[in-house]
Parts: C-alpha cells; structure tokens; sequence
C-alpha cells in the first residue's frame, strides 16, 4: 500500500532524486562521462554498470582496439577496483 498524504507540507522533497544515490551509481556516471569525452568510445555501445566498486562493462563494440581502451580508462577511474570487461568485438 503506498501512503500520500491529502495535504502539501510547507517544504516537500523533490519527486526525482537530482544526482546518483550511491557510490556506484556515482562511479558508472563518472566513468560514462569519461567515456563520451573520449572520441573512440564515444559512439560505441557500451554498457556500465557498477557493483561493489567492479566496473562492468558489456556490449558490441567495433573493434578489439576499443575494448583494451574502454578496459583501460575503467581501470584509471579513482575509485573502481576491478573491471569485468565482457565487451565482445564485431571483427573476427
């Protein structure tokens, strides 16, 4: 059962949080950044995700060059401790 009070109090929270509510949503936000401001990786389709500060990174990206740099700029973010590179390459 969800609870909403008939009436407005004086100062009411927002609706939306505003920014990440945890450490590793932070991290999967700044490593994103990271990532869009790099011009490899900016158009490739890459998955983040964070769990206990293990970057997680999936998806098909163009090619193995592009892995080992997603991998290393992942690796190079202040706060990640591992990365989990499950990137798989379009070239054979």
């Amino acid at each position: 059962m969800t609870y909403v009070p008939w009436f407005f109090p004086d100062d009411p929270p927002p609706l939306f949080q505003t920014g990440p509510t945890s450490d590793d949503a932070r991290l999967a936000c700044q490593l994103l950044e990271r990532m869009q401001r790099d011009p490899r990786l900016r158009h490739e389709r890459i998955c983040i995700e964070v769990q206990n500060r293990v970057a997680i990174l999936e998806g098909v990206i163009t090619s193995a060059d592009v892995s080992t740099e997603a991998h290393a700029l992942a690796w190079c973010t202040p706060g990640v401790h591992d990365v989990n590179n499950r990137l798989r390459s379009l070239e054979r």
